[in-house]
């Protein structure tokens, strides 16, 4: 005891204080870094929760509108569409949901072709069989297992088709002039109409054959792709882009007039 407190004061008073000092900052520091680290953590999380929320909400939107105003509100760029910005005044897009003859196709052509542009009739049904004779194509090998398993195509296929031929023919001579693109038969479900405003480009007007769809279409495709077609055309009524042809006749010609005057 003794030696002990002989040695105690033996040491320096200034440097027992600076000892004393010493243990007290490590003391406090010690919560202070538990509390940055715990602060980084947090920080972490909270962004990895904005990034995942930003990411969902790319697959929540119900309607092409409601993307726009997102995008809007918030100025983020959520999604890359390859018609966009000044391209849009050159290229638009017309699509026919269900069409029961070419020859109704044909009329709408030639009433578009009125306007002084040129017009692009896209076929799905077309670029399916294109893309499985050629093996060169990126979806040739998963058409043709679809087609010999006879299972449905997956979501958003059809569209990734139809994108594919207006990259290509955005690539020729004739892509360089403006153009009106007529899509038949599609869309024909609201998934593959989304995700065509999403990748590739609005659509101008869906063209509804009142005639085929009243007469036709249940009787050449059933219930089920009949509802969902009619969701098809509830989708673009929402936003107006709705233009329903009532018959085959002069009447026919009076709407198309009406279209080319009116949209072009």
């Amino acid at each position: 005891m003794f030696r002990a407190t002989r040695l105690a004061r033996a040491i320096p008073r200034q440097f027992r204080q600076s000892a004393r000092s010493y243990a007290q900052q490590a003391g406090e520091s010690a919560p202070k870094v538990r509390y940055l680290f715990y602060v980084s953590i947090l920080s972490t999380g909270v962004l990895w929760a904005a990034t995942t929320q930003v990411k969902r909400q790319d697959k929540t939107f119900a309607s092409e509108a409601e993307l726009k105003a997102y995008e809007e509100r918030t100025g983020l760029k959520i999604r890359s569409r390859l018609i966009e910005g000044d391209k849009s005044s050159h290229y638009s897009f017309y699509v026919i949901p269900y069409v029961h003859l070419d020859e109704s196709v044909e009329k709408i052509k030639s009433r578009l072709e009125a306007s002084g542009r040129q017009v692009k009739v896209i076929d799905p049904q077309e670029l399916v069989k294109q893309e499985i004779e050629d093996e060169s194509r990126r979806y040739s090998f998963l058409l043709q297992d679809l087609q010999a398993t006879n299972k449905p195509y997956p979501k958003g296929l059809i569209t990734a088709l139809i994108k594919e031929e207006v990259q290509l023919f955005l690539n020729t001579r004739s892509g360089t002039f403006d153009t009106n693109f007529l899509v038949k038969n599609y869309p024909q479900t609201t998934d593959e109409a989304i995700k065509f405003e999403n990748d590739i480009a609005d659509v101008e007007k869906c063209l509804v054959l009142h005639y085929d769809m009243l007469n036709e279409l249940k009787n050449a495709k059933g219930p089920e792709a009949t509802h969902k077609m009619e969701n098809v055309v509830g989708y673009f009524e929402t936003v107006d882009k709705v233009k329903t042809i009532v018959a085959r006749s002069d009447e026919m010609d009076d709407k198309l007039k009406e279209i080319v005057l009116q949209d072009i």
